[in-house]
């Protein structure tokens, strides 16, 4: 039995209390080798934790750093070094403790050390450049010096083919089973069906025989069948009156009464029955003699139970000796494979121990381009990774070294200190989760008199989450230059990031500007949680949140970051307190997995708003504390506190009053005490107005600060809305603002409609949909809930519908203009029926317009007019051109009974000459405020008629209605 040689094995760990259990399970492999009992394997490990613990608790108790650990393992002791690079332990100094103090006291913890010397041999402690050391070693017997040898234990190889050639006998039964049991099921299928067909091709050879009645033939015929088919041990023909015609086992009992066998049932015809004569088991078979239209008589045959015994048995015999052939050629095929398979795995196992066993310049060989040899390039790649990794631990350490910088640039970005502006008191609170955290605050100067206030907090966290949070600021920094509204600052800083932010992370951002000047306050907020406004006058708290979303997301085309943003207005109150968090705080988490929450928040900060902003941080990060207890922070924590110190109308009203001494009693100036105030001339002419109109009241706003409300409704209001609608989901804003004003809470019914549109409240469905997600609807609210959602459905407009809607009705207000028109023309030509002379063709006409479209149609129809009154003047124009005097025709002679007031009155009718249709004649005047169609019809006019020039007039009304 040979020694081991000497190894060492080397690990790095983060010193971070979570890795301990890898330690401890890295130090059990690494130790499996040599001979420790168990309870000094256990102690070994024990004292390996505890020392891992001592320099994570203590060596790096102010930052995060790394934990080397050396194995060397020699054949009469193994030693075990911890390094680190933090704090240096006085070893020196550590006493053995008083056991029986402890006991009395009930301390806890501080036995790490006189535990560890307990339970190792010699326990050392090193400190030399910058780094500790830790040196703990377990001697080993020299009973124990030589490792024991395993009993051989069974090879891979004979575990392969042992299991290997279980399977295959299992998979050999199986198919053994299945394929004989299926055989036996298909013999006897075979059987019954040749026996059945038999039956029948017998019944009808016999029918043949009883119907000539040759019973010589008929009993010839049934010998021949029992001879012929071994299966057939007796066979008897019967008439219908049980009278035996032929047997051919008992010819003695012809045309005597047959007896059937005992357990048959005469009954049952074309079906086998199990029965048992003389000790041997037979399937009887009774089958029908059909004859013409009637049975003759019946078959009694008995089939050989022994018969099919005999096809079963020898078919299983044939499957047996296919099985055992299949088995043998299996385990045989298995036997090869193993030596095939399991050589290259022995290779491997061996290879693999010596590297387990601390020598890495052993090489795994690899022989071709199989499995095996893949594994075996795998393991020579890992086993280099492994060199390489022993040799990079300093490269570790740098980056840690990087780590901690960038912990440190994190830091420098934030605010060292924080600004002063006239007005207004200042605090912050900020934690990270992690070495690097993704909150974000800041203070940017936008003018002398405007200070901008940044909450953020990138979704990643570590590095990647840092670096987003210096893009951020580094945009706000360069967008906020002389730019006063929040959400354009906003808009610019996410064209600025919106490239650059990985996809899946994204920033939320509550912006506030203070104008110190106005004593204004404007805010817009990118997705980010609510600022919380406490107004100390009515003692009570307000969630503003303006609509927007995170910065970084990539957006649909038809929604804008910019137009998502809303801006909102805010004047405070002396002693108004403002706080701008993140949710690290609301989310916070104990031990018992509870929430820090909203209303504990909303609490801390009534009980707490007496307090300078300083305190109030300060006491809220101590409550946070104390909630949590060590529960981990699993989320970074920020937090900006604002307060009002001054009010404002009394800085006001100092201000013009000093700037009144100053010119009136101390006669500065005006120019001068203009310029020393900040104010213009004509502002302190009008302050001045008001002064001597108003005494000291004028010099005061028109509205004073204490005056001032705001339109949100309280946090204590919104949580009686809620309440309230988890109750009753049907309540409107009318009913929910009385309900409000019963408990003291006074609210317009706008006010708190307004309210539900900004809780996504302010119609029943939503109300239901609300109580559905956040507890249960009863079954006549689901109800409802679908018939307002059907409801909702219905209402939405559907554009495409809404479009050919408008064509529609486009095209009917065209058809009514279309009817206008031709009822116009038609009452035209109904006042021009006396100047055409013939009532067919007016009546004609007048058809023809009623039926018309357009004014294509139209113009048509004039053309069609001018052509026949053309051809009645046609004769006129043929006589001589002779100066004739002018006719009158009585109009009665031309106007039939049914005209309207035209024919009414009495009056001449002028028949054109012969040389022009339109000369004019001395008319009658007119009776009434109809057409005169006299003078329309023949009165030459200094304006043309459209009849005068068709071509033109057509194209002109067929243009018109084209467009």
């Amino acid at each position: 039995m040979a020694l081991r040689k000497p190894t060492e094995i080397f690990m790095s760990f983060a010193a971070d209390e979570k890795m301990l259990e890898d330690i401890r399970r890295s130090i059990s492999e690494a130790i499996a080798d040599v001979n420790l009992s168990d309870k000094e394997r256990n102690s070994v490990l024990l004292a390996i934790e505890e020392g891992c613990t001592n320099v994570i608790r203590h060596a790096y108790l102010y930052g995060p750093g790394t934990i080397r650990i050396k194995i060397k393992k020699t054949p009469n002791q193994i030693s075990f070094s911890i390094y680190d690079k933090g704090r240096r332990f006085d070893f020196n100094r550590a006493n053995t403790p008083d056991l029986d103090r402890y006991v009395k006291t009930g301390r806890k913890g501080g036995l790490g050390l006189y535990l560890i010397r307990r339970m190792m041999d010699s326990v050392e402690y090193f400190s030399r450049d910058g780094e500790n050391e830790l040196r703990m070693v377990k001697n080993i017997s020299s009973a124990k010096t030589q490792m024991m040898l395993k009993p051989p234990g069974i090879s891979i190889r004979l575990k392969f083919t042992l299991w290997a050639s279980i399977v295959v006998f299992l998979i050999v039964s199986t198919i053994f089973v299945y394929y004989d049991r299926r055989n036996q099921n298909s013999i006897r299928e075979r059987f019954f069906s040749e026996a059945l067909n038999f039956a029948q091709t017998a019944a009808i050879n016999i029918a043949d025989k009883i119907s000539v009645g040759n019973e010589l033939e008929l009993a010839s015929l049934v010998n021949s069948a029992i001879k012929g088919n071994d299966n057939i041990k007796y066979m008897t023909v019967i008439d219908t009156a049980g009278i035996i015609w032929a047997d051919a086992l008992r010819p003695n009992k012809i045309l005597t009464v047959f007896a059937y066998p005992d357990g048959v049932d005469p009954a049952v015809t074309g079906r086998f029955q199990l029965v048992t004569l003389n000790g041997s088991r037979y399937y009887n078979l009774i089958t029908e003699i059909p004859g013409n239209n009637r049975i003759l008589g019946r078959v009694n045959l008995g089939f050989s139970e022994g018969s099919l015994s005999q096809q079963l048995n020898r078919a299983r015999r044939h499957m047996v000796l296919f099985a055992i052939l299949g088995l043998l050629v299996g385990l045989g095929a298995v036997y090869l494979l193993s030596y095939y398979f399991v050589k290259p795995i022995q290779k491997l196992t061996e290879g693999v121990l010596k590297i387990g066993q601390g020598n890495l310049e052993e090489t795994l060989p690899v022989d071709g381009s199989d499995e095996f040899s893949e594994i075996a390039r795998a393991f020579n790649e890992i086993t280099l990774k492994f060199k390489s990794a022993q040799a990079n631990i300093v490269e570790q350490e740098r980056l840690q070294k990087e780590m901690q910088v960038a912990q440190e640039i994190q830091h420098a970005l934030l605010p060292a200190r924080f600004p002063e502006i006239e007005g207004y008191e200042l605090a912050a609170v900020y934690r990270a989760a992690k070495d690097v955290g993704g909150d974000y605050f800041d203070f940017v100067w936008i003018d002398e008199n405007t200070l901008g206030i940044i909450v953020a907090d990138v979704s990643g966290k570590g590095v990647p989450g840092s670096l987003v949070m210096t893009m951020i600021r580094t945009a706000i920094r360069l967008e906020s230059r002389g730019n006063q509204s929040p959400s354009d600052i906003l808009a610019r800083v996410n064209d600025f990031v919106a490239e650059d932010v990985k996809k899946g992370m994204f920033i939320t951002i509550f912006f506030i500007v203070l104008d110190s000047k106005q004593r204004q306050i404007s805010f817009a907020s990118a997705g980010h949680n609510p600022m919380i406004l406490y107004r100390q006058d009515t003692q009570k708290c307000y969630f503003l949140n303006p609509k927007g979303i995170p910065l970084g997301l990539t957006l649909p085309d038809d929604i804008s970051f910019r137009d998502s943003l809303e801006v909102d207005k805010l004047k405070l109150k002396k002693d108004d307190l403002l706080v701008i968090y993140t949710d690290g705080i609301t989310e916070a988490m104990n031990n018992r997995s509870e929430l820090y929450g909203n209303d504990r928040l909303i609490e801390f900060i009534k009980s707490h708003s007496h307090l300078s902003p300083d305190e109030f941080a300060a006491a809220l990060d101590q409550d946070l504390a104390s909630f949590t207890g060590n529960a981990p922070q699993n989320d970074d924590i920020t937090l900006v506190v604002i307060k009002e110190k001054i009010m404002v109308d009394e800085l006001i009203f100092e201000k013009r009053k000093r700037l009144i001494q100053m010119v009136e009693e101390e006669n500065m100036p005006i120019e001068e005490a203009c310029r020393q105030m900040g104010v213009s001339v004509g502002t302190f002419y009008k302050y001045r107005r008001r002064w001597k109109e108003q005494g000291d009241a004028g010099l005061l706003n028109k509205k004073l600060r204490a005056q001032e409300d705001i339109k949100q409704l309280s946090y204590t209001a919104r949580k009686k809305i809620l309440d309230a609608v988890r109750e009753n989901p049907e309540l409107g804003a009318a009913k929910l603002q009385k309900m409000l004003a019963e408990s003291g809470e006074e609210y317009s019914v706008r006010s708190v409609y307004n309210e539900l549109v900004s809780m996504r409240l302010n119609s029943k469905a939503k109300r239901l949909a609300y109580v559905e997600r956040v507890g249960e609807l009863k079954p006549e609210q689901k109800e409802m809930l679908e018939k307002e959602l059907l409801r909702e459905e219905r209402k939405t407009l559907d554009r495409e519908q809404y479009v050919e809607n408008l064509k529609k009705t486009m095209e009917s207000r065209q058809a009514e203009k279309v009817v206008q028109e031709t009822g116009r023309i038609v009452s035209q030509l109904k006042q021009l029926r006396p100047a055409m002379g013939k009532e067919g063709l007016y009546d004609e006409i007048a058809r023809e317009l009623e039926k018309l479209e357009g004014g294509a149609e139209i113009a048509k129809l004039f053309q069609s007019l001018i052509s026949r009154v053309e051809k009645d003047v046609e004769p006129i124009k043929a006589k001589p051109p002779e100066t004739e005097p002018e006719v009158v025709v009585p109009a009665e002679s031309t106007v039939p009974a049914d005209t309207s007031a035209v024919a009414a009155a009495p009056r001449p009718v002028i028949v054109p000459s012969a040389e022009t249709v339109a000369k004019p004649v001395v008319v009658a005047p007119a009776s009434s405020e109809k057409i005169d169609v006299e003078q329309k019809a023949v009165k030459k006019e200094t304006k043309a008629s459209p009849l005068d020039n068709f071509d033109e007039y057509e194209k002109k009304l067929t243009d018109k209605f084209k467009k």
